[in-house]
């Protein structure tokens, strides 16, 4: 019951994605509060003890959030009714509105950041851990919830920002990784875990503050300001995939010793489908393929994961070449997901293949949903199209 609490407790009047829109991040979620008071090994007194706790932080979270829209709510107000034409602004006054509601968030990040800490050490207290599982707990907690704070979810830059290749090493247990004990891996990412832990809070904020930067300059047709702001991303992109490129090699050194070369192979595929998702995947066709094997009839779902095995192989050479015109990309400073780059003249022709390509993959995916409604009955077309909407929205 007390593990129900825990995982419900953040729910019930604070959300953390809707707080996260608003750009109000990092909240912690259910999810990672469970893992981290599993992590530290409490009882049931200590959970009933820490169930308040939560309780707190849940309250603080509501009480940020709203206090944020109630300091914006003028400036909303006067925006739709110009938008509606109930109210007569000059540009320059919109452009006001705008900044004061993108600015808002960042008089509150303090708070979310304290808060965090304050969540952080006193759930840490209740532990009748060592001090090593302690703090490993703690600093994985204070990193889960950094990384998977809705910041950008859209981009390759921030998927690598949620990449974690202790997590995915753990997926890999029974297939490439077979063979490959949980010590050798333990120890041959010590260093990439410690890494990880230290540079993220520096990474997430950086993060944080270039997304309401940009919004800003953006208002403001600052171009100058975008570019600098998307070559800072680039740098950090850069100290990241180096990090992770690292410990990803390591682990497919093991994986070559214990299942030979196409264990490596299988290995390495399976990073790089997890650096750049977005690309080799598309989480809506995904989504209606989940639909659809749980609604559909045996004949349906033979099928469509027929579409969906096809697409993933359809795609996958554009893919390969998508994600390598990012990197190239990103070495020159230019992000190729971002609408800054049309103006970064060292990228332009990396650019060009970029539009070239992602219009390829788009090509491919519209056959892929096609085959896959192909399949279905006009009620279950509609069906599937409102569960895709609302995943959309999520």
């Amino acid at each position: 019951m007390l593990h129900t609490i825990l995982l419900t407790t953040l729910c019930l009047t604070a959300d953390p994605a809707t707080m996260g829109k608003d750009g109000l991040v990092p909240v912690a979620t259910p999810a990672h509060v469970r893992a981290f008071t599993s992590a530290l090994g409490l009882d049931d007194e200590q959970l009933g003890t820490a169930s308040l706790v939560i309780e707190d932080y849940e309250g603080a979270m509501r009480d940020v959030h709203a206090a944020m829209l109630q300091t914006t709510q003028a400036a909303r107000d006067q925006l739709e009714d110009a938008f509606a034409g109930r109210r007569r602004l000059s540009v320059d006054a919109l452009r006001r509105l705008r900044v004061q509601i993108e600015d808002a968030p960042r008089d509150a990040w303090p708070s979310l950041d304290g808060r965090l800490d304050e969540l952080t050490d006193t759930l840490a207290l209740l532990s009748s851990r060592s001090d090593a599982d302690i703090v490993a707990a703690s600093s994985a907690f204070r990193r889960h919830v950094m990384q998977h704070a809705v910041l950008d979810r859209q981009t390759s830059a921030g998927a690598l920002m949620r990449l974690d290749v202790r997590a995915l090493a753990a997926e890999a247990a029974d297939s490439e990784l077979k063979g490959v004990t949980v010590n050798a891996i333990d120890t041959a990412l010590a260093g990439y875990q410690a890494s990880l832990n230290a540079s993220m809070p520096a990474w997430f904020k950086a993060r944080r503050a270039d997304r309401v930067d940009d919004a800003l300059a953006s208002i403001m047709v600052d171009d100058a300001a975008r570019h600098a702001i998307m070559e800072a991303s680039c740098r950090r992109w850069e100290a990241m995939n180096t990090l992770h490129l690292d410990a990803i090699e390591s682990v497919a050194d093991l994986a070559k010793a214990a299942g030979g070369e196409r264990a490596g192979v299988s290995w390495l595929r399976r990073c790089e489908h997890a650096r750049f998702p977005l690309l080799y995947d598309d989480p809506q066709l995904r989504a209606m393929r989940d639909w659809i094997d749980r609604n559909g009839n045996d004949v349906q779902r033979a099928s469509v994961q027929q579409a969906y095995d096809n697409w993933l192989e359809s795609v996958r050479p554009v893919a390969v070449t998508m994600s390598g015109l990012l990197r190239q990309a990103f070495k020159k400073g230019a992000d190729l997901q971002h609408d800054a780059v049309a103006r970064h003249a060292e990228a332009a022709k990396l650019r060009r293949t970029w539009l070239q390509a992602s219009g390829d993959r788009q090509v491919r995916l519209e056959a892929a949903k096609a085959a896959m409604e192909r399949q279905l009955t006009d009620g279950q077309r509609a069906a599937v199209r409102r569960s895709m909407m609302e995943h959309r929205s999520r």
